[in-house]
C-alpha cells in the first residue's frame, strides 16, 4: 500500500536532515515508539506498537538507510511482531524542498503488511498509517519549534 503526504517545518532543510538523523527526538515524534537505537550512520533498531481495532501489535523494526543526499533519504525498514504474527516491510524516501517559510517534507512510503494485521481491509490499514504520518508531523513541529524557542533563549539578544 502507498502511503504519502506532506508537511511544512519552519527550519532549512539542512538543520532539518540534521535532526531526521537524531534518534531521540524521532523516538519521541514517532507515534507508538517504545525505542529507537542507532546501530551505526545508516542502521537503526526500534520497537514500535500499532493499536487498530482491538489489536496491538508491537514490531521489532530494522531501518536500513540505503541512500542519502543533501535533500533525500531512502530507507528500507523490515521486521515483525513476536512469534512472527505479522511482519512489515517499507520503502521509503523523505524529501526535503526549501521554501521561503522552510522546508516542505514529502514522505512516500511503499509498505506491505503481512500476517493478522495483513488481513485488515486495505482502507483501515491506509487510514491508520496516514493518522500515524500526521501524528508524526504535527509531533516533529512542536518538538523543533520547542529546540528552536530553547536555543534562541540561550542565546543572549544583542543591541
Amino acid at each position: 500500500m502507498l502511503i504519502e503526504g506532506q508537511f511544512p517545518i519552519a527550519a532549512a532543510p539542512q538543520t532539518l536532515l540534521v535532526h531526521l538523523f537524531d534518534a531521540g527526538l524521532m523516538a519521541s515524534c514517532l507515534p507508538g515508539c517504545e525505542q529507537l537505537e542507532a546501530i551505526d550512520a545508516d542502521r537503526y533498531r526500534a520497537v514500535v506498537v500499532i493499536a487498530m481495532a482491538g489489536i496491538k501489535a508491537r514490531f521489532d523494526l530494522q531501518v536500513q538507510i540505503t541512500k542519502r543526499d543533501e535533500q533525500n533519504v531512502w530507507a528500507l525498514t523490515r521486521g515483525d511482531e513476536g512469534g512472527h504474527a505479522s511482519s512489515l516491510q517499507a520503502d521509503s524516501r523523505v524529501s526535503l524542498e526549501p521554501t521561503p517559510e522552510g522546508t516542505l517534507v514529502r514522505y512516500r512510503s511503499e509498505v506491505s503488511v503481512t500476517g493478522r494485521l495483513g488481513r485488515f481491509a486495505l482502507g483501515m490499514m491506509k487510514k491508520k498509517a496516514q493518522s500515524m504520518g500526521d501524528e508524526f508531523a504535527a509531533n516533529l513541529q512542536r518538538k523543533l519549534e520547542q529546540i528552536g524557542a530553547a536555543s534562541q533563549a540561550a542565546t543572549p539578544a544583542s543591541h
